[in-house]
């Protein structure tokens, strides 16, 4: 019996099928690499050699066309190269892509483990200049030699990336288009067998030209990369581009993907002399308005190459201040109201996200509170969850229903402003943030919950009877914040109604009062967490100030900055 049993293992074993994600998609190429904006398909097609390549592979071999087969052509390793202890947001990163692989191996290469390997191209990782010419020459050593996926640190996991390693044996981003390179390939994230053409290739380039490549630099006669950081790209990114171009065959599996698969949050600008000279004369920055913006249902991975995920918004333009309809708003406020406004402006010029650093622990738990009242509610809230469990995939998400409500609270009533209640109540017993179940996102909340003890947004300025409010959707504070704590101690079920006023008031009184770890406490300008209002009509000078310029309504588009909606 026991030899029957043993038999039949080995044999579901050896024929086991493993379950694709389904989770790699076809994109339009050109939509893909540049987010549909005009100006970066002109960059995107100078480069026409190189556009017309890449382009034909892509279309050659998407997703759709490549089987998926049960043994991976790349092992489900992931290998990273750093010496030391990981930044927080790095940190961050390598615990969602834990998760999200569940059954990879995760391997760091420190610089002592990289010369145990005895690299063909030690002479060229100890002559490199700096940190990431390093790295680059031993990941494609690693990958050539072991085979499997290379991730550098600063690139966040969002889906499962097993179906490419079933589907092809080479795979990696293009780059976004930009204006000195453009229509390139990006070494941030590799997938390679053991032993793979291009790989080889790349070395062989590199070395061919990297004493030339820095005497020309050195002696300053180099003219399209002028810092150290653009040589080294040059010299050790550039030539992975050249040798897939050269080792690439219309029958293999080598794929480089476009660049929405890996660039999600990117805030890339693109914009002509005409656009600068407009922004000038409006008083307003360029970058209001940029392609990559957000995540796309096809992007499995973002390359974070500027380190933040919360971009820090001009704290009048992130209110719409300078918009002529919600100037007369802001005109009409009440002197306490005002005042309670310039106390929350100094506070966030102070500690807006680009302005502090990430912490080694985080100040707000990673927990996510939601609260229905039922099944419609949950429904509600289901179609917009995986998008949240697929930004925050390290957090825990808690769903507060009738019945969880009342185990813990006594008091249940069904209003809006009773729901925002409880969600206070509970960040005040176990920390955490709160959205309302209707609310969607558009940025991880990390950089919030590791940087904040408390955080919060405006609501809008919507007409001239207008007051200083704090949105419902998305808040976050530790447990017994004081700020929390205080509006609890003076609402209850008879002035229920005025929570939000008490809240803000807190707010303002409040703000400044850090913990003994210095914590910080911000309100965020209303369009990161209420990005759309309803206004009243315009007038007919603030029609003709908007054709004139060309700027929409306030509140009327999602911007770089916006959080949920």
């Amino acid at each position: 019996m026991l030899l029957r049993l043993t038999v039949l293992f080995l044999i579901l074993n050896r024929f086991s099928f493993a379950v694709p994600y389904n989770n790699v998609i076809d994109v339009d190429f050109i939509q893909s690499m540049t987010d549909g904006n005009e100006v970066a398909t002109k960059f995107l097609k100078q480069n026409a050699v190189n556009y017309e390549f890449l382009k034909n592979t892509y279309e050659a071999k998407k997703p759709s066309k490549m089987p998926y087969l049960d043994k991976p052509l790349i092992p489900k390793v992931m290998h990273h190269v750093w010496d030391g202890d990981l930044p927080p947001l790095y940190q961050n990163y390598f615990d969602e892509c834990k998760k999200l692989h569940p059954d990879w191996e995760f391997k760091f290469w420190s610089d002592e483990d990289i010369r145990s390997l005895n690299l063909e191209n030690q002479d060229l990782y100890d002559k490199s200049r700096d940190y990431a010419g390093r790295s680059d020459i031993a990941r494609y050593e690693i990958l050539y030699k072991f085979g499997g996926v290379y991730r550098d640190l600063d690139v966040k996991c969002l889906r499962p990336i097993d179906d490419l390693n079933h589907k092809y044996d080479f795979f990696a981003p293009i780059e976004y288009p930009i204006t000195y390179w453009p229509a390139v390939i990006n070494n941030g994230i590799i997938g390679a067998n053991a032993g793979h053409p291009v790989l080889k290739r790349t070395l062989d380039i590199i070395r061919q030209n990297y004493d030339t490549q820095w005497e020309v630099f050195d002696l300053g006669n180099e003219k399209t990369a002028d810092e150290l950081y653009m040589m080294v790209a040059k010299v050790s990114m550039l030539p992975l581009t050249q040798s897939f171009i050269e080792q690439t065959k219309p029958d293999d599996k080598s794929i480089a993907l476009p660049a929405s698969y890996f660039y999600g949050i990117s805030n890339v600008s693109y914009y002509t002399f005409w656009e600068d000279v407009k922004s000038i004369m409006q008083n307003r920055s360029p970058d209001f308005s940029t392609a990559f913006r957000f995540f796309k249902p096809e992007t499995l991975m973002h390359h974070n190459v500027k380190k933040e995920e919360i971009f820090s918004s001009d704290f009048f333009e992130g209110n719409c201040f300078k918009d002529p309809q919600i100037k007369s708003f802001l005109d009409s406020l009440s002197k306490p109201n005002k005042r309670k406004l310039k106390s929350f402006l100094h506070v966030y010029n102070d500690l807006y996200p680009s302005k502090i650093s990430f912490n080694k622990v985080s100040k707000i738990t990673q927990v996510l509170h939601f609260v229905i009242f039922d099944r419609a509610e949950l429904k509600i809230l289901e179609t917009n969850l995986d998008d949240w469990k697929m930004q925050n995939a390290a957090f825990e998400f808690k769903i507060w229903d009738q019945d969880k409500i009342k185990s813990e609270f006594k008091e249940f009533d069904n209003s809006d402003n009773f729901r925002f209640y409880i969600g206070l109540k509970i960040l005040e017993k176990f920390g955490g943030s709160y959205a309302d179940y209707r609310s969607k996102p558009h940025k991880p909340i990390f950089e919030l919950n590791n940087k904040y003890n408390f955080y919060a947004g405006f609501m809008p300025l919507i007409d001239k009877d207008s007051k200083i409010s704090l949105s419902q959707k998305l808040i976050g504070a530790s447990p017994k914040h004081p700020i929390i704590s205080s509006t609890l101690s003076k609402v209850n079920s008879e002035n229920l109604f005025q929570i939000n006023d008490v809240l803000t008031a807190q707010a303002y009184e409040k703000i400044y009062l850090y913990n003994e770890v210095n914590a910080k406490n911000i309100v965020f300008p209303a369009i990161y967490f209420e990005p759309f209002a309803d206004l009243p009509k315009d007038t007919l000078w603030n029609k003709i100030y908007r054709f004139i310029f060309r700027i929409p309504k306030a509140f009327s588009k999602l911007t770089d900055f916006v959080v949920v909606e």
